[in-house]
């Protein structure tokens, strides 16, 4: 029996500090089982005094002290634990780690911001399919912004503003005011001027990492209704981006504590870093902002697994191959019905054509269409589509997983709540999808009931009928087929009749 490592990463921040702990599989899979977050503003009035406020160093020790106690209740192994800007620009800094040492036996790593910079990058390019663009970390004292292209980083560079300090600038507690947004705005500018390369990342995606741009995410998708509650991969365009700040810049203190999507920990503040990814998208005239729900912890914990042979080159490969390992999904069985799906799919695709299907949605289709069993063999169906669309699989869109799901969910009028995603797609892609729908079913008599392999059948596709011959078989074996196969459902599918006819 293997013993899975347990890994804690605690990050030391501007604004709060955080730890999460993940228990890595053999095949180095990594899954939180601890997240906890205490708010304590360490960086308030950094960039004023350069000192931590003595208040604030003791509130980040008791927190320290108490999250040590949450790890070895856990049976953690190891602790990384880091800090960014407050701890790094701090004169008074060294004080603090040297008491977490003694009281703790936490040994602080503080990140130059060009590091920082990098470890965002990392836990977002690790997680996202995306060959070139520009990674965003805004926390509560700084700013990374990193150039990426054939997904490595050309340009790295920390600027000295954050969410904390930006509420230092102007007050943002209530309605921003005409000339406080100026002033703001002009003061975001004057930093943005620091980097150099600007005219390199013209019309390329903005990837967002942190608190900030996951509350812009949250607030955009209950603003528009979005039927999908997931920030990994949620796209907005700047145009929602100025939606978001004009929506929130109108409200109060109390207000903004009820706005659908938005941390109450961050009311207070909010604004001003939500402008600050606005004027980064517009001054450097980018093309619309993607949320990353992993960042610079998950690219801390990366490196320290790339030190144990964890390599990531494919994001969805390595997702994927995570999401199989943690279910405990048979391989062998799955690579079988997923050659039979393949070799349908592509047969008929060559009548049909199909224009939204690709090679993840099919590998999640086949690997994943009956996960669902584990919670109820009735309806498993359905189960399994919940699944697929809250499983957190890396570097895929979030309409792929929703194609996934609603194929998989075989478009049984029963399944209610997955007719909201539908309003995604037009109507011809909905259609593809009740057409893989019906070429899963029979993947399944094949793999299961008939117990074929993607060699012992062949495909015919006519004006009229799509024909299957099969190889080895007898007269019985084909009636088994027509319990599970509705003639009717088909035809109406693809316009088509179905047979299964014996090859001798």
């Amino acid at each position: 029996m293997n013993v899975r490592k347990r890994i804690c990463v605690m990050d030391i921040g501007s604004n709060s500090i955080r730890m999460v702990i993940y228990e890595i599989t053999p095949n180095k899979a990594f899954i939180p089982i601890e997240d906890i977050k205490e708010t304590i503003r360490l960086g308030e009035g950094i960039n004023e005094k350069k000192e931590l406020k003595a208040e604030k160093i003791s509130l980040a020790l008791k927190t320290i002290q108490l999250f040590k106690k949450v790890c070895l209740k856990n049976n953690v192994d190891e602790i990384v634990a880091f800090g960014t800007a407050a701890l790094r620009i701090a004169t008074n800094g060294e004080w603090l780690l040297k008491e977490i040492l003694k009281t703790t036996g936490i040994d602080v790593i503080v990140f130059k911001g060009e590091d920082e910079a990098y470890f965002s990058f990392e836990g977002a390019i690790n997680t996202l399919d995306i060959n070139e663009g520009v990674v965003i970390d805004l926390g509560g004292s700084s700013l990374e912004i990193v150039h990426f292209k054939n997904r490595e980083a050309l340009e790295r560079v920390s600027l000295n503003f954050g969410a904390v300090t930006l509420s230092e600038v102007v007050d943002l507690k209530d309605k921003l005011g005409k000339k406080d947004e100026n002033i703001l705005r002009e003061f975001i500018r004057e930093e943005l001027k620091f980097v150099e390369w600007k005219d390199n990342i013209k019309n390329l995606p903005l990837i967002g990492v942190g608190g900030t741009v996951r509350n812009i995410g949250g607030v955009h998708l209950y603003m528009n209704n979005y039927p999908l509650e997931l920030l990994h991969n949620y796209r907005v365009s700047v145009e929602g981006v100025e939606d978001v700040v004009k929506k929130l810049k109108e409200l109060d203190y109390k207000e903004k504590q009820d706005v659908q999507g938005l941390s109450k920990a961050r009311a207070d503040m909010f604004i001003g870093a939500a402008i600050a990814v606005e004027e980064v998208l517009t001054y450097f005239k980018l093309k619309e902002l993607i949320i990353s729900g992993y960042g610079i912890r998950e690219g801390v914990l990366y490196e320290r697994l790339s030190e144990c042979g964890k390599v990531v080159d494919n994001p969805f490969e390595d997702g994927f191959k995570d999401v199989v390992e943690i279910l405990s999904v048979n391989p062998f069985l799955k690579e079988k019905q997923y050659k039979i799906f393949k070799k349908i799919y592509e047969k008929i695709n060559e009548e049909y054509s199909f224009n939204s299907i690709n090679e993840k949605i099919i590998k999640i289709v086949t690997y994943l269409y009956d996960i669902g069993k584990c919670i109820n063999y009735v309806n498993y169906p359905l189960h399994s589509a919940y699944m697929i669309l809250n499983l957190g699989i890396k570097g895929v869109e979030q309409k792929e997983l929703i194609a996934a799901a609603l194929i998989v969910a075989r478009g049984n009028k029963k399944y209610k709540g997955l007719e909201k995603y539908k309003d995604l797609f037009e109507d011809y892609e909905v259609d593809e999808f009740m057409m893989l729908s019906k070429i899963l079913n029979i993947t399944n008599i094949f793999s299961d009931d008939l117990l074929l392999d993607e060699k012992n059948f062949d495909i015919e596709v006519n004006k009229d009928e799509i024909v299957f011959y099969i190889k080895e078989k007898d007269e019985e074996d084909l009636k088994v087929i027509d319990l599970f196969i509705s003639q009717k459902k088909f035809i109406n599918t693809f316009d088509k009749k179905l047979k299964f006819k014996l090859k001798k």
